[in-house]
């Protein structure tokens, strides 16, 4: 690798967030993630893993939320939800509620 190269590979890594580089934290059941601002996510069989600034917070966090793998619907209505308050920063709220591990989640989308 050209010291060029290398160089530009750690000015990258130098500016990215460190909740870029950090492994998702796991999501807790029975706790109501609110977000007021969604600036990544991520959709997979049976998971979701979201990165934005939580309410009451001021630095983003990424957060891993599991998901029935059977429950698509749910899946993609979330996945809707989130890229709403993804593309209007600061005009909604985006929540992720799930009672118990192996329920069904619950996404909410809030006006601000």
């Amino acid at each position: 690798m050209s010291s060029l190269r290398a160089l530009a590979l750690l000015a990258t890594l130098s500016l990215a967030p460190a909740s870029a580089l950090a492994a998702p934290e796991e999501s807790v059941p029975g706790v109501n993630y609110v977000f007021t601002t969604v600036d990544a996510y991520t959709t997979g069989y049976g998971h979701f893993v979201i990165t934005g600034v939580l309410q009451g917070e001021s630095t983003p966090r990424t957060i891993y939320f599991d998901a029935p793998a059977y429950d698509v619907s749910e899946a993609n209505r979330c996945d809707r939800l989130a890229l709403l308050a993804m593309t209007r920063p600061g005009r909604f709220q985006f929540s992720w509620f799930k009672e118990y591990g192996g329920y069904y989640p619950t996404c909410t989308l809030t006006r601000q």
